[in-house]
């Protein structure tokens, strides 16, 4: 067992198996030695949206689950296109469906930014923007996309 399984195995989390995109564009993209990640919501492995809007209808704590939730979709991408094991976290954006009176995006997008160095350690430390957003797709409280350094 790596030591990113057993990370993983410690945090009780199990990636999912994620479907091919819906629409006309790649899940992941790879050009030489990075990796593009596209948007990754906060849908759970059972396909629940983590929805809601900060300030309104969710709070920190609901943002940070689900930052983590599409975190963890993320990471799916990423094993899936080219695995966990020689990869670098260049650069996370993510969005927040906010209220216009929240302005605590960076809160809870360090749910995703904690998941990802508790995962890979050093190589998920990251420069990172966060943003909020009217909506997001399906109604989902967070959206990650991410540039992915890739080893070998």
């Amino acid at each position: 067992m790596t030591d990113i399984q057993q990370r993983l195995a410690a945090l009780s989390i199990e990636l999912p198996v994620l479907g091919a995109p819906r629409y006309a564009y790649e899940a992941t993209a790879r050009w030489g030695d990075l990796l593009f990640v596209s948007g990754q919501i906060s849908r759970t492995a059972s396909g629940e949206i983590l929805g809601g809007r900060l300030g309104d209808d969710a709070t920190v704590a609901d943002g940070v689950t689900a930052a983590r939730t599409a975190a963890i979709n993320l990471l799916a991408r990423v094993d899936d296109a080219v695995g966990l094991g020689n990869v670098r976290v260049l650069k996370l954006n993510a969005w927040a469906s906010s209220s216009p009176a929240f302005v605590d995006q960076p809160s809870v997008i360090d749910g995703a930014s904690q998941l990802l160095l508790d995962v890979l350690g050093d190589a998920g430390r990251h420069a990172r923007t966060a943003l909020p957003a009217h909506v997001l797709p399906q109604g989902a409280l967070v959206e990650l996309d991410a540039t992915i350094a890739v080893r070998g």
